[in-house]
Parts: C-alpha cells; structure tokens; sequence
C-alpha cells in the first residue's frame, strides 16, 4: 500500500461516521514510511506525514498500543510538531499536550505554553483556550491577564464553547 492509499484508508467513514477503512494496513504502511531513514526531500515529507498519523493512530488507540506508548507519540508529535514546513500544525496542540500533562515526557508548563502559542497562531481554538487559561493562572508563566484575556476572546469569537462559557464567568 502507497503512503496515498493509506490516507485514503483513513479517511473512508460511514454514514454514521464511523472509520471503515482498512486502517490496519494503513497503519502499517504508516509505520514503514515513518521509521525510513531520513533522506531528504520528498521522501522526508513521507516520513514527516507517517509519522503524525502512526502517532494518531497510537494516541487513538486504532492500533494495539505498545509498551511506551505515551513516549512513543510524545516523541512522534515533536517531530512532526518541529517540522518547518508545518503541514499538520495539529501536532504542536498535540505535543504541548503531552508536555502539559507530562505524558511520555517530563511536565513541563512553559513549553507546553510555547506550543500552544505556535497552534494558536495556526488557528486552533483549543489552543487559543489552553494558551488564555495558562496566562490567566499563571501556569508556566508569570500571570498575565491581557494575554489570556486576548487569547480566550479568540478562541470564543471562533465558538470554541469552553472559552465562551469561561468568558461569561469571569466577565472577560
């Protein structure tokens, strides 16, 4: 199976929107691409995508999980999170996650905050929240209520409704 065909496995749902694609060869063409060595060009454009989807894939629990499961997909994000060429700004959300929640790495508030900040750009609104909340506490920052106010206003003026309902209750 070709890295193409595997994306299309994965994008094959139901009507009930339920994933029906043959995500088990996908994942394994997934893994094949993602764990080539690096070779530049094209072929690491490959590698970059199979590497975001083997780390969904394992976060999702589509596959069955590994040993070191939260270090593997921890690792995977970063990587894919760092890429240059930014083709699934999703992963920064993703790894400041892990960071966050010091899942398959060390805690660490500050750079989950930096990797928030990079998906908010990006247009995350999920982002924007946890960036407006991490400011509004003083989480891996020093408090500033400006930043968070700016960030929780744009996650709610995109609908986000955790940043609205925050918004209501703290009159931002």
């Amino acid at each position: 199976m070709t890295l193409s065909d595997a994306e299309k496995q994965h994008k094959l749902y139901n009507k009930r929107d339920k994933l029906v694609g043959d995500i088990i060869t996908a994942y394994k063409c997934f893994e094949a691409y993602a764990n080539l060595g690096n070779t530049g060009g094209t072929a690491n454009r490959n590698q970059i995508k199979a590497k975001y989807y083997k780390a969904y894939y394992i976060l999702k629990e589509l596959i069955e999980d590994p040993t070191n499961k939260d270090e593997i997909v921890a690792e995977l994000f970063k990587e894919v999170a760092d890429d240059e060429a930014n083709e699934f700004p999703e992963a920064k959300v993703r790894y400041g996650d892990c960071l966050y929640h010091g899942k398959g790495v060390d805690q660490n508030f500050s750079e989950a905050l930096k990797y928030f900040e990079k998906a908010a750009e990006d247009g995350f609104k999920v982002a924007m929240y946890d960036a407006g909340i991490m400011y509004y506490n003083g989480i891996g920052c020093t408090k500033d209520i400006e930043k968070a106010k700016y960030y929780l206003k744009l996650a709610a003026y995109g609908d986000y409704e955790p940043a609205i309902k925050f918004c209501k209750e703290h009159d931002i």
